[in-house]
């Protein structure tokens, strides 16, 4: 085990707390998707996409679960369906946190970090400890609300895997040093959203897939975080791309790329009137003069061969940043 912990650096150490942090990312998701009965049937069926099971759907009475889209964020895939219920939240809840058990947990041994060479590292496992001991009744991360629920887990490969085992701690490591937490387990999250008017709740599952790796929300070696631009749409000089979202509906292809930078608002509007236009790209007047009218220059719009693509820039308050967020919209067989 010595040689594992030796290789161990301080960037890595944040690769350490990353993992950690992907449990706090989840609660994140269930409060950045917050507030947006008749007994029901719920039955737990697995669907094969790629590598990934899929969440257990909660079936009801019109059977009107999607079909899971898949969503690429940051080059690494994950999965999404949208269903509704007339269940109240806690009952969908319920549900899902019924369908996982626990994972067998142990000490780590005193043996095994007396062996770790890194100061930081070792800090980090002692704190594993500590984390352990409140995972043992508390595997799954919950949130209820009036109008929302959330709740989530991170479902491990390995069922018969024990947390803080030898086994585990090298399975750990190296997820530290590749970044491919997919290999370890799986993140699943349900939102549930109660329509105030209709009464209904409706239901969002969503799930990671197997290629899911933490270093595609790093920064590589010119700052940017994982994914791709966008083709045939210019980039300001000197930016890097914060966010890359790729989705496939079913008549359209959606984009999302987000970028910070300097330049100044002024600057990046003026930057990207001409470059859009020298890369084919066709301004729409009648959105043109309803911005101007609005004073929303910031805010652009443009054309091209069966796509869409809007341009937001807008400056970061705290940090005085320019973060530009471009979206296209592609219809597809044109």
């Amino acid at each position: 085990m010595k040689s594992v912990f030796q290789k161990v650096s301080s960037p890595k150490f944040l690769k350490v707390l990353s993992i950690l942090g992907i449990a706090l990312a989840v609660i994140w998701f269930g409060m950045f998707f917050g507030p947006g009965g008749s007994s029901v049937e719920a039955k737990v069926f697995e669907r094969l996409v790629s590598y990934t099971r899929a969440m257990p759907e909660y079936l009801f009475d019109d059977k009107a679960t999607s079909e899971p889209r898949k969503v690429i964020v940051n080059g690494s895939t994950t999965y999404l369906t949208v269903g509704k219920s007339k269940d109240d939240i806690s009952r969908i809840l319920d549900f899902y946190a019924g369908k996982y058990q626990p994972q067998p947990i142990e000490r780590i041994n005193d043996e095994i970090i007396k062996k770790i060479s890194n100061k930081d590292f070792k800090k980090c496992v002692t704190g594993i400890n500590k984390l352990l001991e409140c995972m043992k009744p508390h595997q799954q991360f919950r949130l209820e609300r009036d109008g929302y629920g959330f709740w989530g887990t991170i479902e491990f490969n390995d069922s018969s895997l024990k947390l803080g085992s030898e086994e585990f701690i090298k399975k750990y490591e190296n997820a530290i040093t590749t970044g491919e937490f997919g290999k370890i387990g799986t993140g699943r999250i349900v939102i549930a959203l109660k329509n105030s008017s209709t009464k209904d709740t409706r239901i969002i599952n969503m799930w990671t897939d197997r290629d899911f790796n933490l270093n595609n929300f790093l920064p590589d070696a010119n700052g940017d975080m994982g994914g791709k631009d966008i083709p045939d749409v210019p980039r300001y000089p000197g930016s890097q791309r914060l966010l890359a979202i790729e989705q496939e509906n079913t008549m359209t292809f959606y984009t999302l790329v987000s970028y910070e930078g300097g330049g100044g608002v002024v600057g990046n509007i003026l930057f990207y009137h001409s470059r859009m236009e020298d890369a084919g790209w066709k301004t729409d007047p009648t959105f043109e003069k309803v911005m101007g009218g609005q004073s929303m220059e910031n805010f652009m719009f443009y054309t091209r061969k069966g796509r869409e693509c809007s341009i937001h820039i807008q400056e970061d308050k705290y940090t005085g940043k320019i973060i530009t967020t471009i979206t296209n919209r592609e219809m597809k067989n044109s």
